[in-house]
């Protein structure tokens, strides 16, 4: 019945929904992403009359990990807020500074954005992870600022943020600060799902985003704070065999709809990025991001060297 329900969504979409772009993989490819080994085989749609499943998404986007290839789009190359995606450039930006993630913040009035739930107080200590880890999985936003202002300053860690962006490829992101608050904090799910691509790279980003919670310790009086993931699709038949979630985020704002971005592997260790920004609430991009999932594992297969899958591949794109 799931599998009919999903085949049935897929029957009544529109070729203009999954527009393809071979021109721009030249450029998404060419992408370096050291986590990978180059030139591995893209994925071979099994029914090309099978264009994807209806969302509610403004756009949205499926990208193989391994070959960079586009496997499906929907208004992709717009710009959109969005939202705490923003969050998985703020990390990887904090990695890269390479700081010693057991020194000791301690929260302080500014780092307040008073827009939402505080979480942590003023005076209150964590360690660089720790805020990491707030950040990541339960989207604390006091954890974005006070990690901008010990790593540089808010404003040069913003400049940091985008000159990452623009390093990454992503030529129409721009962000204004480390939580993702700012509706001018804006990309296209293009720029994301290579955003996304990229993060799978760090160690911390894949282990901390598919926690599905933790329990952190205030420093100086062993308060306990209980951060639960944000992802719902934590608990989902998605993380669970054959699939596994490997990395994700979600965001939300009223300028910016209901986002999410995720990675996911099946029981071949094949892994697809799935990206949907702006769903029409908060329920519909777990299941807009879970449809094109499931969708893309059913609709595609991954060749092997050698396979009769590769010598098709080779016809098909002989000049």
């Amino acid at each position: 019945m799931f599998a009919e329900s999903f085949l049935t969504l897929a029957s009544v979409l529109t070729f203009r929904e999954a527009r393809f772009s071979p021109a721009k993989l030249v450029t998404t490819q060419s992408l370096p992403v050291a986590h990978y080994v180059s030139g591995p085989l893209p994925p071979i749609k099994k029914d090309e009359n099978s264009f994807g499943v209806q969302t509610t998404a403004h756009a949205a986007m499926v990208l193989d990990v391994a070959s960079g290839e586009v496997l499906y789009e929907k208004d992709a190359e717009t710009v959109y807020p969005i939202a705490s995606l923003t969050k998985l450039i703020t990390a990887m930006t904090l990695v890269d500074y390479k700081l010693n993630m057991e020194e000791l913040i301690t929260i302080t009035k500014e780092d307040d954005p008073k827009e939402g739930r505080t979480v942590f107080a003023e005076g209150e200590q964590f360690t660089r992870g720790e805020l990491l880890r707030a950040l990541l999985i339960g989207s604390v936003n006091v954890a974005g600022n006070a990690l901008a202002r010990t790593s540089g300053g808010g404003p040069a860690f913003v400049v940091a943020m985008n000159a990452r962006a623009q390093k990454l490829g992503m030529a129409q992101a721009h962000f204004s600060d480390p939580t993702g608050l700012d509706r001018q904090n804006q990309a296209s799910a293009h720029d994301v799902a290579f955003a996304l691509r990229t993060a799978l790279g760090y160690p911390e980003i894949r282990e901390i985003t598919k926690t599905e919670k933790i329990t952190l310790l205030e420093h100086r009086t062993n308060k306990p704070y209980v951060i639960k993931s944000t992802n719902l699709l934590l608990e989902s038949f998605l993380n669970q065999d054959p699939y596994q979630i490997i990395a994700g985020k979600t965001g939300s704002l009223p300028e910016a709809g209901f986002c999410l971005a995720q990675a996911t592997r099946n029981k071949a260790g094949r892994e697809v990025i799935v990206v949907v920004l702006g769903s029409e609430n908060h329920f519909a991009r777990f299941q807009d991001a879970k449809a094109l999932t499931y969708w893309t594992f059913q609709s595609f297969v991954w060749p092997e060297k050698g396979s009769k899958h590769q010598a098709a591949l080779l016809v098909n794109t002989r000049p």
